[in-house]
């Protein structure tokens, strides 16, 4: 089965965004609903209330007063519907019109009221506002206002049937506001994810667009440009470092092939003694080369670091100086130096380097070594052409050679500058290029190790 197959199908970021906006926003506005529904419940109730208080005010003064019990007048707020005076056993003894006294009463039992302290009874739909007050002949009553609550069950109802309404309305109009802004949030990702599918390993050079917006978005195809842009400088130097290595295993091997079928065609004229040499210098060559490049790649994956020891510099520096032949390796210079590392390698940073200035001075090369702050100080210098300031960093790329039409014997093979960054690298150290001082007036080789 396909592996994209197997995976269980979700709905799009554009779509999760829009529904959980919709949910969020959903959510929110309900608990808002519940809670305006309930402010407003409570809200109209405390009117009724008030008012049901203010009306007892009102009759109590008049009571008071000496008003006959049995002609009080009419409430006068309208959720009042009317007034009982009720006396100690509960009895109707009096009201607003509209109620005689054989009326029922309104309560079983007659409420144990306060003097001058309102209290509230709610039975359903209707509100019960009641005090304790004396006649002006001392006689103890109690005044009862009665106060309908379907104006606020109509008020309250209308405002939850109206959110009710416009909730819905209001959550679509948000995931739809959503799915919009997503979509052209998003639109620059779908770009990106487009662009990325049809690159290939053989089509590195495309870039995915940028949106220009200096958002995430426009950061996120930044740095995906980038990354191409390293894996294509990658697979660049991968493909050279192929070619390049073929070509140099492909050059002593068929050297050797062909040394041994001429000493094989003409085995009477055949000089063995010469053609054995001969193989064995291709041989040690091909044995260098192959060195060379296990080294490279060994530090391609990630090498740990050398072993920790301590090394004297100074001694691996006049070890090889003594093996350089054809120039005059001038070593006055040369004082004390002790790092930390592997004493193999860095002393093939001395050979490579020595080798290289060999290869380019005329006569004369002059090694240096000092220890400057928290640093051991290596220079090589010669007196040869020099390196252009445009290819100070190109020499230390594999392969390079900044004579193109020089033989490959003469020109070496174009690692070890690449090996000796990679070696000093390696043990926290740089290596630079640079001009070397009057009189030589050639390159100069700089390498900065941690001193111990």
């Amino acid at each position: 089965m396909h592996r994209e197959a197997a995976r269980p199908l979700r709905a799009s970021v554009r779509v999760r965004i829009s529904v959980a906006a919709a949910l969020v926003f959903a959510i929110a506005v309900g608990l808002t609903s519940l809670v305006m529904v309930r402010t407003v419940n409570t809200s109209l109730r405390d009117e009724v209330r008030n008012e049901g208080e203010r009306t007892l005010a009102e009759y109590e003064r008049q009571v008071r007063a000496g008003v006959r019990l049995g002609n009080l007048p009419r409430p006068s707020v309208s959720s009042v519907t009317y007034l009982q005076v009720l006396d100690a056993n509960g009895n109707v003894i009096g009201g607003s019109p509209g109620f005689a006294d054989d009326d029922p009463p309104l309560f079983r039992r007659p409420p144990i009221g306060v003097q001058g302290a309102p209290e509230r009874r709610v039975e359903g739909d209707v509100m019960y506002t009641y005090t304790r007050v004396t006649t002006s002949t001392g006689r103890p009553v109690v005044l009862v206002a009665t106060s309908t609550l379907d104006d606020v069950a109509r008020s309250v109802d209308a405002v939850s049937h109206t959110l009710w309404l416009v909730m819905p309305v209001l959550v679509l109009m948000v995931g739809g506001v959503a799915w919009v802004v997503t979509g052209r949030a998003l639109r620059p990702v779908e770009a990106i994810r487009a662009e990325v599918e049809r690159i290939t390993a053989s089509s590195l050079d495309r870039r995915v667009p940028e949106p220009g917006s200096r958002d995430e978005v426009d950061r996120l195809a930044h740095t995906m440009n980038q990354m191409l842009d390293r894996l294509e400088g990658a697979s660049t130097r991968q493909r050279r470092f192929v070619s390049d290595a073929s070509h140099e295993l492909r050059s002593p091997v068929a050297t050797i092939r062909a040394t041994g079928e001429v000493a094989l065609a003409h085995p009477e004229q055949a000089d063995w003694e010469r053609v054995v040499h001969r193989m064995l210098d291709e041989d040690e060559r091909l044995g260098r080369i192959v060195d060379d490049l296990l080294l490279l790649a060994r530090d391609d994956e990630g090498m740990p670091p050398p072993a920790a020891t301590e090394v004297d510099l100074d001694d691996a520096v006049l070890e090889e100086a003594i093996r350089v032949r054809n120039v005059e390796v001038r070593t006055e210079q040369v004082s004390a130096g002790r790092v930390r590392g592997s004493r193999d390698q860095l002393a093939r940073v001395v050979r490579n380097l020595l080798d290289n200035a060999a290869r380019h001075a005329s006569t004369t090369v002059v090694v240096a070594l000092r220890v400057e702050g928290d640093d051991v100080v290596l220079n090589v210098d010669d007196d040869g052409p020099g390196i252009a300031p445009e290819d100070t960093e190109r020499v230390f790329e594999r392969f390079t050679r900044l004579d193109e039409g020089r033989a490959r014997d003469a020109g070496g093979l174009g690692l070890g500058l690449a090996m000796v960054r990679s070696i000093v690298e390696r043990h926290g150290g740089t290596v630079c290029v640079q001009t070397a001082p009057p009189p030589l007036g050639g390159a100069r080789l700089e390498v900065r190790l941690p001193a111990v």
